[in-house]
């Protein structure tokens, strides 16, 4: 049951994450998947923020976490496994303050809002604690019952995730956002698989 309901979780929330992206972005004319940050489809002003944030943000960060939390509860526990995924659940929660701390339209103004600032904290603490998450969770999964493939996986996405981090500040944040995003995904999904497959 408690595999079932992890699996599920990981499936709806990037389920409602892409729907959001791709269904957000296309109807805000001019949006730029590689210029624009997720976070501004639900900003402040932005077209149908209220929705995004309410109806995005919020339950992907709620499915997400509870797979986190979840899996970190199922057997073979251990020290590592309930750290990366705790790092995960960080990660997630982002989402669920977005909601209620949407960012200023634009996401980077001179002078920053409350809402701004907490939803830089938290979003910042979720971006460096994925990466991390992501490489705990490849060494913990060495000694996964049919899940050893998920620790070069981590590796790998954990890698990903922290070079896609530091590249948010280039000319192109948003695919860098985009591209740590996936890399979490990936493995997440992955990983819900694995879990549900697992005797």
């Amino acid at each position: 049951m408690i595999r079932a309901t992890a699996f599920w979780a990981a499936i709806i929330g990037y389920l409602l994450l892409a729907i959001l992206i791709v269904g957000g972005g296309a109807a805000w004319p001019g949006y730029s998947h590689s210029l624009q940050f997720i976070s501004e489809l639900g900003a402040a002003g932005a077209p149908h923020g209220m929705l995004v944030s309410l109806g995005g943000f919020l339950p992907i960060g709620i499915f997400v976490t509870l797979f986190a939390v979840l899996a970190a509860v199922i057997e073979p526990r251990g020290l590592l496994r309930t750290i990366g995924f705790l790092c995960l659940a960080v990660f997630a929660s982002g989402y669920t303050v977005a909601a209620f701390f949407p960012c200023d339209y634009g996401c980077r103004p001179a002078t920053p809002s409350f809402s701004q600032l907490m939803h830089n904290l938290f979003g910042l603490g979720g971006y460096i604690f994925a990466p991390i998450g992501l490489i705990i969770l490849g060494q913990a999964a060495r000694t996964w019952p049919g899940g050893r493939w998920l620790s070069p996986l981590g590796l790998v996405c954990g890698l990903v995730a922290g070079g896609a981090f530091f590249g948010m500040g280039s000319d192109a944040p948003g695919l860098a956002q985009r591209v740590l995003e996936g890399a979490v995904a990936l493995w997440i999904l992955a990983c819900a698989f694995t879990l549900r497959r697992a005797p």
